[in-house]
């Protein structure tokens, strides 16, 4: 065979093989098709005033520092990672994971209109709530629900939902009951395992409903759960998250309730631990507690570069086995100004207080705790890459 005619198929098969890559990509491209990278960040200098006066200090901090990477890989698949910079690496025991982790997930989208989509891996919880949706770089106090004491929010697990119509979304969401094994998640706060064995499926699953109403004006996140941490006691809880959004007035209502057959939350079970004479490393988790929570937040716009927002939360646990439900009740509230120098970037500067008030039942001999806070910096949602 003649070079040119070993030329010739050589650049033939090159040719082919260009065309065929080419028309491939069109529905399989070689890498995802929109992506953005982002660094979340929130810190600044706080003045504490504590009721205990070791807990009382002046300093600067960071509050928050997250990396956040998106994007899809087309119409039908999508993924999200988000890790924090100063929460521990450490593997998690029971979904392989790490409290750094926020979300390792993807999601894809698949239905005549892509009306169904299944989201595997971490991820945040459906639970009825809109402080859980808000970005947490805009929120200066979490209730205890939002800091993961009774409920885990960002989890390992699995969720197939249905639109409805472009107003409604239904779905299920399967997912571990807490991120370590049972043995490690009471050891590690100090309660001895005795009583209780550890379930064969520590899951819980979610059913919820979003809606829309007025045009946007109006938003519902509804759900209902059902969880097992120790084999045979079930945890029961209904959280109704509503928001309203009317011109440069914004406003969310939570409204949350569980009754616990195994206390995994353990603050109820701690207290009452301690009523019964037990020192730390000998704590005994209790059963059937009851946690409520109602917290709201309001947001005014007052221009383009100035806005104020407040919020109050209350949160009471308690048994329903001994003494009563209101063995603790948690206040959170805070009072906040912002600014914004520029309409297109996600940066603010703010000034805030922000109070915590704890009070016990009488019966528990607990004095009352107090956290009064100033707070003054900034937060910046930084867009270091997007196409």
């Amino acid at each position: 065979m003649s070079g040119k005619i070993k030329l010739v198929i050589t650049l033939s098969i090159l040719v082919q093989n260009f065309i065929f890559a080419q028309k491939d990509t069109l529905t399989e491209p070689l890498s995802a098709e929109k992506l953005k990278v982002e660094f979340y960040f929130r810190g600044g200098f706080l003045s504490d005033i504590h009721s205990q006066e070791a807990l009382s200090s002046s300093h600067f901090q960071i509050d928050n520092a997250r990396i956040n990477i998106q994007g899809n890989y087309n119409k039908a698949l999508s993924y999200r990672v988000r890790f924090r910079m100063n929460k521990p690496f450490a593997t998690t025991t029971q979904d392989n994971g790490a409290a750094a982790l926020d979300y390792a997930y993807i999601t894809y989208r698949f239905g005549t209109k892509r009306q169904w989509a299944t989201t595997l891996g971490k991820q945040l919880s459906v639970m009825g709530s809109f402080e859980e949706d808000i970005n947490p770089l805009y929120e200066y106090i979490f209730t205890d629900y939002l800091n993961g004491v009774y409920a885990n929010v960002f989890l390992g697990g699995a969720q197939l939902s249905y639109q409805l119509n472009p107003q409604h979304i239904v779905g299920i969401q399967l997912h571990n009951t807490v991120n370590h094994s049972f043995a490690k998640h009471l050891e590690s706060n100090h309660f001895v395992t005795d009583n209780y064995t550890a379930s064969k499926a520590p899951i819980g699953g979610y059913l919820y409903w979003n809606g829309i109403f007025f045009d946007g004006m109006f938003r519902t996140k509804y759900s209902y759960n059902l969880a097992q941490f120790a084999q045979g006691y079930y945890t029961h809880s209904v959280s109704l998250g509503n928001k309203l959004q009317a011109g440069k007035h914004t406003a969310y209502l939570d409204l949350v309730y569980s009754h616990m057959g195994a206390d995994f939350g353990l603050t109820s079970s701690r207290l009452l631990s301690m009523y019964d004479g037990l020192s730390e490393g000998a704590f005994v988790m209790r059963k059937n507690i009851v946690y409520k929570c109602a917290v709201s937040r309001y947001d005014y716009q007052i221009d383009e570069h100035w806005s104020l927002s407040a919020k109050l939360g209350i949160e009471t646990t308690g048994s329903r086995n001994t003494l009563n439900e209101q063995l603790r009740t948690n206040y959170v509230y805070f009072l906040a100004g912002q600014y914004a120098p520029f309409v297109s970037q996600d940066l603010r500067f703010y000034v805030a207080y922000v109070g915590n008030h704890i009070t016990y039942t009488e019966a528990l001999k607990l004095p009352d705790e107090q956290l009064h806070r100033i707070a003054v910096g900034a937060y910046y949602t930084l867009p270091v890459f997007k196409r």
